[in-house]
């Protein structure tokens, strides 16, 4: 007999997302951006090169970081962070730093030197996890439908929704902090993605090599929460109870990130 379970059902059964609050988590996160963007991507320029297979850099002791979790192998898959810009953390975003002058708010009415705000950073999946075969990023409203329930025998859905784990994560703290909005540097073509999924956001400048082609992005988390479809809309609470809960997966100890 099969089963139907819908992502917010699913998510739980399978994933989990923790907050990185602790010297062990956040080796954990480091050694899994290292194996990401160094090993496997080459961006030898990210992060301080000193340190022994992990990238960290000037804004990681106060930034809010996420780890994602594979429960059935206790093993970190993904990751996330959001760099807050604040009255108490007043030093400049990174996206600002790096291009900065070529924003155009003209059809947003923001500023990047406003209080209360954040970017969404760093985001991995390790590449077993992150990209299947038969995954598209050309979504019809036919596979969109498809992701409202899984076949338990498959234990997979048609789509990969573990990027959207990683931004509702984001998207948390942004609430959490009471940050008005978040900005981010992704490919236009996850930006699509995104889109479909009900997050809310506004390009703010032309794409550009940024390790990668990529875009300037301004994100709305009160609006994205609001026109989320139902199916991420379920996911997002359930990350949110995770976050809230400040749990973390068993056995951490003999956690790697490799």
């Amino acid at each position: 007999m099969k089963i139907k379970e819908d992502i917010g059902s699913h998510y739980s059964k399978y994933f989990q997302i923790v907050n990185v609050n602790t010297k062990e988590l956040k080796n954990i996160a480091y050694k899994l951006r290292y194996s990401v963007f160094h090993e496997e991507f080459g961006y030898r320029n990210l992060g301080n090169r000193l340190n022994n297979n992990m990238e960290i850099d000037e804004y990681d002791d106060y930034s809010l970081h996420s780890l994602l979790f594979h429960r059935p192998s206790n093993q970190a898959i993904g990751y996330i962070r959001l760099i807050p810009q604040t009255e108490k953390y007043r030093k400049p975003l990174p996206i600002k730093k790096y291009c900065g002058k070529n924003f155009n708010f003209n059809s947003t009415n923001l500023q990047v030197d406003g209080k209360n705000i954040g970017e969404l950073s760093r985001m991995a999946i390790i590449s077993s996890f992150r990209k299947r075969p038969f995954d598209s990023y050309d979504l019809d409203q036919e596979n969109i439908s498809q992701s409202k329930n899984i076949d338990g025998e498959n234990k997979r859905f048609p789509i990969n929704y573990l990027p959207m784990c990683l931004i509702s994560a984001a998207i948390y703290f942004l609430f959490k902090e009471n940050m008005e909005y978040g900005f981010a540097m992704i490919e236009p073509r996850f930006a699509i993605l995104l889109r479909h999924f009900g997050v809310q956001f506004d390009q703010i400048g032309e794409p550009i090599e940024c390790f990668g082609i990529r875009a300037p992005y301004v994100f709305y988390p009160e609006n994205t929460y609001r026109n989320l479809i139902p199916e991420f809309h379920s996911l997002f609470d359930k990350i949110s109870e995770d976050l809230n809960g400040q749990n973390v997966i068993e056995n951490t100890a003999h956690l790697n990130a490799r």
